[in-house]
């Protein structure tokens, strides 16, 4: 009985798991453009000359690294036991991370000698009614000095400073943080709100689920847990129009505009002929689940996609480790009834197992953690900061997150819920972005009429590229003359990207009949990439000096699209499409098992029963949260010329069914 009273308290200590974070938030409307530079902290005036003054000076270096850290503000204060402290002065770090600040000492009371102590700000920009940006300053990290300082000048040193340090021991580039302190990023109090009401919904059902099947596993149904949910995508198409979702039709319609969009490859001697597969050979399989390579063939008819075949190639049960031997591969067409929509339903399997994995959290949370962390280390006066903060703030705290609900080796959905072992996921993972890099990419064009996503796709591509080069033009001056954080920033993403790997995971076994159809997104390895202490790293650099050049300066505007559209569009079609996708126990899963191959209300074939419940919870959490949205500015940081740009397109947007307020700011779930 022991063991079922800690499995109940470990689910209610998993699903209740969420932190709290206070931060301004507020609701006003943007009137005028925002102005050329980013508000500084001002430092105090004195009645006395500087030669009647006292100084301090010091050095910020990263601990990490042992990096200047540049235009850190900084504020002296008399430290007082019991009361909150007297202020002393103000200064900022310069390029070398060297500062000094002027203080009057009779400012730390009468006959009080001052204890010093330094507080290093960081801030959050918002813009105010006026469309003016408004820093609100926050205490990063606290040095204490002497006490009793009596010197005309006192000389703190060099200052090792815990900010924003990198995870010394991890495969990517992660923030290092400790559970007491938490993240530097907090949530704003909207969002928090939003995930308690969001999970409050859904907490109980999962947990009732839970308990009831610990205490009598043969009580609950697959229908059961699935009547307990609200209804998906799947289950409304299917109440509408019966059978619909089950159709070829929307199976071509989810493999081009789905959870898993996915990027075709074409016959290299018939043009019509396509193809898209998962290939899963390189990887080792866990001992639960089913492990299938699936290829999936179409036929372009006029203007329509039109499925052909499905081939499947099984690992035997006891086929674990990479490279095992394959049953013989079997073929069926849609002329082959049932066991043709039993073959749909693990190509489904495969694709939302992949989007969970590699298009959710590697795509999107993994590999914006990287450029979201040099940003917060060296991005401060720098006009790219309004461009990039409202997106990228609040992405390490959801990507701690992420790493338990996803891909955590003991309760991760993909882990633990899908066929490969944990080994296998961080072997994909260090393998995807080993090839992921903003230098040359920009989004697949539409195969065919019915490709939406594309179509979307690229005219958002559009509004970006109006509003990026709108922002450059407004903000030149200043994106100039603050170029050394630009090259900083260049330098963290570079020396901390993983290692450049020519291979992409589940779909690049070579094929002597079929090519991509489309290479916008895919590696361009004619383009150098820099190499660090012997490993070609993956991730190019935006640039190489203080003084930029023209090309300097569009690398810096190719990058900025490229993290604006994955932390914006492409996550937003992902995880909005999560439920859509894997919300029905019957249509989709992330692994199947037994031979794959059964009926869909066959439970030996589908999920467990807290497997099953454990799929549908999660991905209706991870729609629910409604928070951040572009148009929206929930927290009023999103400059008007994106919100007016994006606005523009919404006609164009409308004509493609689809609505741009549901386009997310940033990854806050």
């Amino acid at each position: 009985m022991s063991d079922k009273i800690n499995k109940i308290l470990g689910e209610f200590k998993q699903v209740l798991g969420i932190k709290v974070a206070d931060s301004a938030i507020g609701d006003k409307k943007v009137k005028k453009r925002a102005k050329k530079s980013i508000v500084q902290r001002q430092e105090p005036k004195f009645d006395k000359p500087l030669d009647k003054l006292r100084k301090v000076t010091g050095k910020l270096v990263f601990t990490d690294t042992n990096k200047s850290l540049h235009n850190m503000v900084i504020e002296l204060w008399d430290r007082d036991i019991g009361r909150p402290g007297d202020y002393l002065g103000t200064g900022i770090s310069d390029k070398n991370g060297n500062f000094e600040i002027y203080y009057d000492p009779s400012q730390a009371g009468f006959f009080d000698t001052p204890d010093l102590e330094l507080r290093l700000l960081d801030s959050k920009i918002s813009f105010d009614q006026d469309n003016e940006p408004v820093p609100a300053y926050r205490i990063a990290y606290i040095i204490k000095g002497p006490d009793n300082v009596k010197q005309k000048e006192y000389d703190f040193g060099t200052c090792s400073v815990p900010y924003w340090i990198y995870k010394p021991d991890s495969h990517f580039a992660r923030l290092f943080f400790s559970e007491l302190e938490g993240t530097p990023d907090d949530y704003s109090v909207g969002r928090t709100l939003q995930g308690y009401d969001a999970a409050g919904a859904l907490v109980p059902i999962k947990t009732k689920h839970v308990i009831t099947h610990t205490l009598n596993p043969n009580e609950l149904t697959l229908s059961e847990i699935q009547a307990a949910y609200p209804p998906n995508l799947t289950i409304k198409l299917d109440q509408e129009t019966p059978g619909y979702s089950r159709s070829d039709e929307y199976f071509v319609s989810r493999v081009l505009n789905g959870m898993n969009p996915r990027l075709l490859k074409r016959n290299k001697t018939n043009p019509n002929l396509f193809k898209t597969e998962f290939n899963w050979d390189d990887y080792e399989k866990d001992d639960d689940h089913d492990l299938n390579n699936v290829e999936a063939f179409f036929e372009l008819q006029g203007n329509n996609l039109v499925p052909t075949a499905i081939k499947i190639k099984s690992r035997y049960p006891d086929s674990i480790a990479p490279h095992s031997p394959l049953k013989d591969a079997v073929t069926y067409t849609p002329n082959d009834g049932e066991k043709w929509e039993q073959a749909k339903r693990i190509y489904r399997t495969n694709s939302f197992f992949a989007a969970e994995m590699i298009e959710h959290y590697i795509k999107a949370h993994l590999q914006m953690e990287q450029y979201t962390i040099a940003a917060f280390r060296n991005l401060r006066n720098s006009p790219i900061r309004l461009l990039l903060t409202p997106h990228i703030k609040n992405l390490v705290n959801i990507n701690q997150r992420a790493d338990e609900v996803l891909v955590s080796p003991t309760v991760g959905l993909v882990t633990t819920n899908g066929p490969l072992t944990p080994g296998s996921v961080v072997q994909i993972c260090k393998e995807s972005m080993g090839t992921f890099d903003w230098k040359g990419w920009k989004p697949r064009q539409p195969l065919c009429e019915a490709h939406t996503f594309a179509k979307i796709a690229n005219l958002y591509w559009q509004v970006l590229t109006d509003y990026i080069d709108e922002f450059f033009e407004d903000y030149q001056e200043d994106i100039l003359k603050e170029w050394v954080e630009i090259h900083r920033f260049s330098d963290d993403i570079v020396e901390h990207s993983v290692a450049y790997e020519p291979h992409q995971p589940s779909d690049s076994a070579p094929d002597p009949d079929y090519d991509w159809y489309d290479n916008n997104e895919l590696d361009k390895p004619d383009i150098p990439r820099t190499t660090v202490n012997g490993t070609v790293k993956a991730t190019r650099a935006i640039t190489t000096s203080d003084e930029p050049n023209e090309t300097d300066i569009q690398n810096l505007k190719e990058l900025c699209r490229y993290v604006i559209y994955h932390i914006t569009l492409w996550h937003s079609w992902v995880n909005d499409s999560q439920a859509d996708e894997g919300g029905e126990i019957f249509y989709s899963s992330l692994a199947l098992r037994n031979g794959s191959f059964g009926s869909e209300d066959d439970p030996n074939i589908a999920p467990p029963i807290l497997e099953a419940t454990n799929v549908v919870y999660m991905v209706n959490v991870l729609t629910a949260i409604k928070y951040g949205y572009i148009l929206k500015n929930e927290d009023d940081d999103i400059p008007e010329e994106f919100r007016t740009t994006l606005s523009s397109y919404k006609d164009q947007f409308a004509d493609l069914n689809y609505d741009i307020g549901n386009i997310r700011a940033l990854i806050n779930i």
